[in-house]
This record gives C-alpha cells, sequence and structure tokens, in this order.
C-alpha cells in the first residue's frame, strides 16, 4: 500500500490514460414512455465541451505524472496552467510544465497522445501563438500506442535528456532507473 501523500507516477499514468479513452461522451440508453428501448446521442455541443474538459482532465493526470517522473531524476518541474500550443495538432487547452531549460523557465504544453513536445517562454498567457519554441522534441513513433497513448515515462524521457545534465543511463526509460 502507497503511504498518504506518495503520487504514484505509474498510477497516474493509468488514470490519464483510461480518461483518454474516454474523451466523447456515449450515447445514453434508456426507455421512452411506452417501455421500448431508445438511445439519445449528445448534442453535438455537448459532445465537443464535454471532449475539450475531458481533455484538460487527462492532460492534468498525465502532466502530474510527468512531474513525478521528473523528480525521480532530481529535476524540479511543476505544474502550469492550461495553454493552447499553437503548433499542434488541434486547438484545445492542454496543462503546461513549469521547467528550467537552459537557466531560463519555459512551459511545455503536454497534449496526450502527441509525439511533439514544444517548450516556450514562460507566459501567464492561455494561447502561445506569436511564441516560438525554445525547443522542440521528438518522440519516436514507436512512443505512440495502439490506442494513441503516449506514456508519461515516454514523455518524461524525452525531456530529461534536455532539462538535465545529469547523465541518464543509456536505453533506460525513467521507469526503469526508479
Amino acid at each position: 500500500m502507497a503511504k498518504a501523500g506518495v503520487v504514484d507516477p505509474e498510477q497516474l499514468d493509468r488514470e490519464a490514460r483510461e480518461l483518454f479513452r474516454q474523451l466523447t461522451p456515449a450515447s445514453v440508453a434508456g426507455r421512452d414512455q411506452h417501455d421500448r428501448a431508445v438511445t439519445v446521442a449528445p448534442a453535438e455541443r455537448l459532445v465537443e465541451i464535454t471532449r475539450r474538459a475531458r481533455f484538460i482532465a487527462v492532460s492534468d493526470t498525465l502532466a502530474r505524472a510527468v512531474v513525478a517522473l521528473l523528480g525521480r531524476q532530481g529535476i524540479t518541474a511543476e505544474i502550469g496552467h492550461v495553454q493552447v500550443d499553437p503548433a499542434a495538432e488541434g486547438d484545445e487547452q492542454v496543462m503546461g510544465l513549469l521547467v528550467d531549460l537552459h537557466g531560463a523557465r519555459a512551459v511545455v504544453p503536454v497534449r496526450p497522445g502527441s509525439t511533439r513536445l514544444r517548450a516556450y517562454p514562460e507566459t501567464g498567457d492561455i494561447d502561445l501563438a506569436g511564441s516560438e519554441p525554445l525547443l522542440v522534441l521528438a518522440l519516436s513513433d514507436n512512443a505512440v500506442e495502439q490506442d494513441g497513448w503516449v506514456t508519461a515515462d515516454s514523455i518524461g524521457t524525452v525531456l530529461v535528456e534536455h532539462l538535465s545534465a545529469s547523465a541518464q543511463p543509456a536505453g533506460k526509460s525513467l521507469a526503469e532507473t526508479a
């Protein structure tokens, strides 16, 4: 049993992945006044609002897992606020990691399922449009699992190489070095 207050990044990653699988609300099944089975699909607007809210929740949980994994390596990172990465595949708001990049504060939006990480100068703005990335990192194509998920370990492993001067054992993931 885990101690109170101890963050389990692997558990957070599993929770985020499960939320990722449920981004779109399902139809509701029920019975009408004549006891016939009916299925009601959610309204298009509700689907979009729900998907965007869930995307933030997935991103938050995933970001907390990455922060915990980086902490295991002695790298200080924290959760910022929601941000929109202008170079991302979509315009959803996602949580940003606040990190030290070459002596300057930077924000790294954590977009679930993405194989690109971009570090931007830290800002209080939600939309990062107009900011050029300080660093662009590409995760390998095999980092994407069958369901489209990219694990916190994959994200953290790529980040640790750029956020720390300390040597990471070659070929090891963050989870394997803990």
